[in-house]
């Protein structure tokens, strides 16, 4: 008699005897899974980590524009820009969130800088926290005339 019959096993079937099937998964077959699993997040987790810093670039192209409508806003009425975000108690009405120096959303820091005359602007977005690990897309800007850069230099790849 083999060793495999007086332990009850009959390898061929992989039943024990008595008819009944034996359960489970072999560590093998768990270790296969895992791997697989592991290979797979290996490369889903870049890729969707790359999307939420695009889809987070929209913050600062829209907290751009938005202060940039103030802008010309505030010029129409006084004839020169506001000279930064919190000029005599925010006469470009902003929301709050943009006042305070942050984005929208809080994933940039804005500022303005304007000549001495107040007669041009460049509004500055700079990513911060998990932005900031946005190398291709770390900084946007708008001026007065429309002109947009990025990091990537003409903005091409950011705007």
């Amino acid at each position: 008699m083999s060793r495999d019959r007086e332990v009850g096993f009959d390898m061929k079937s992989k039943q024990i005897r008595g008819g009944r099937r034996q359960r489970g998964f072999t560590l093998v077959e768990l270790m296969v899974t895992i791997a697989v699993l592991a290979i797979l997040a290996g490369i889903g987790y870049p890729l969707y980590a790359e999307q939420v810093q695009k889809a987070r670039r929209t913050d600062a192209r829209s907290s751009l524009r938005m202060i940039a409508l103030a802008q010309e806003r505030f010029y129409t009425v006084n004839g020169t820009y506001a000279p930064d975000l919190e000029a005599d108690g925010n006469p470009l009405n902003l929301p709050d969130t943009l006042t305070d120096g942050d984005s929208a959303d809080g994933h940039y820091t804005l500022g303005i800088v304007t000549d001495d005359d107040n007669l041009t602007y460049t509004i500055t977005a700079t990513a911060q926290g998990g932005q900031a690990d946005d190398e291709d897309c770390e900084e946007f800007t708008l001026n007065q005339l429309g002109v947009k850069t990025a990091t990537d230099g003409d903005g091409a790849k950011c705007w």
